[in-house]
């Protein structure tokens, strides 16, 4: 039994560096257990030596993790591999993610999840804790897309609370005499986010010869923001129909800001419904110990005495 135990730990260990290098890429890992090494010179370096100066985790769990990954996208249908790639993209890391690197995620963690489930069943083979095992694998093994589907959401809300002050910021641009596409590039320039990032990645493609219409759809398809699209749509609609690009922003600016204060609104009449709960639990409950605590106790000493 003690042999079962120490291989279990083994393995679990050797499945939570594999989530670790999933997760946070092979640089991330090395810099927690070897630290920074000194470059070689290129023109003394052989390809032995510039292997080795990789780290440690990249050489010996970079092939697993690129192996697994390989070999599951093979099986994987295409239908599913383009869903992957969606929300990699909604989820705003594209630039250091990749379809082989999630699918070599989903299946570390779910092989973990595998291992601690078989080690419960282990320990006691029921069938309740057969269904935990088998609960806690499935789970494991989707984790790595509900956290790409949180992070898409977050990423949506961010969009929606700084589009208004980045739409005031293109709509003085182009009032002061900017082209629409110089004061996009702007305002992508001058600003951090992902509304900036969009509109940056817009221009490139822009640059690269795709057209306006082209690259407003592509921003649409790589956001989950609702006003982001509809503000798209109604640039879209007045570029097709020649409607001056300046009163067009500033009607959406101050909608979308009209919008952001709805929702600050509506946030601030849910706090009251939100705090029910709490208070019934925790707060009353002390409060009704330290109010009445003291009057039960001396009617309880009092009818004790008589």
């Amino acid at each position: 039994m003690g042999i079962e135990v120490y291989a279990a730990a083994l393995a679990i260990i050797g499945a939570v560096f594999l989530v670790i290098y999933g997760v946070f890429g092979a640089d991330k890992l090395s810099s927690l257990t070897e630290g920074r090494g000194h470059s070689m010179p290129i023109r003394t370096a052989t390809l032995r030596d510039m292997r080795l100066q990789t780290a440690a985790t990249d050489r010996i769990f970079g092939p697993i993790v690129s192996g697994l990954a390989g070999k599951a996208r093979r099986l994987t249908p295409l239908g599913a591999i383009d869903e992957m790639e969606r929300k990699i993209s909604v989820s705003g890391l594209a630039s250091t993610w990749t379809v082989e690197r999630l699918l070599g995620t989903k299946i570390a963690t779910g092989l973990l999840g595998a291992l601690i489930g078989g080690y419960l069943v282990v320990s006691n083979p029921t069938p309740k804790m057969m269904v935990v095992g088998l609960i806690l694998a499935a789970g494991a093994y989707i984790l790595p897309d509900m956290s790409l589907d949180r992070r898409a959401k977050e990423r949506a809300k961010f969009i929606e609370k700084q589009l208004p002050d980045l739409l005031d910021q293109m709509t003085i641009g182009v009032e002061a005499g900017l082209g629409f596409d110089a004061a996009l590039m702007r305002v992508a320039r001058e600003n951090d986010g992902p509304v900036a990032e969009e509109f940056g990645r817009m221009m490139q493609d822009r640059q690269l010869g795709m057209s306006r219409e082209e690259a407003f759809k592509k921003v649409v398809d790589r956001t989950l923001s609702g006003d982001l699209k509809h503000f798209i749509l109604a640039l879209t609609q007045a570029d097709k129909h020649g409607m001056p690009l300046a009163t067009v922003l500033r009607v959406q600016a101050d909608e979308m800001r009209q919008k952001r204060r709805v929702r600050a609104e509506e946030k601030a009449l849910s706090l009251p419904v939100k705090l029910v709960l709490p208070l019934v639990l925790c707060i009353l409950p002390a409060l009704f110990t330290v109010i009445i605590g003291p009057a039960a106790f001396r009617l309880t000493k009092g009818g004790l005495a008589g």
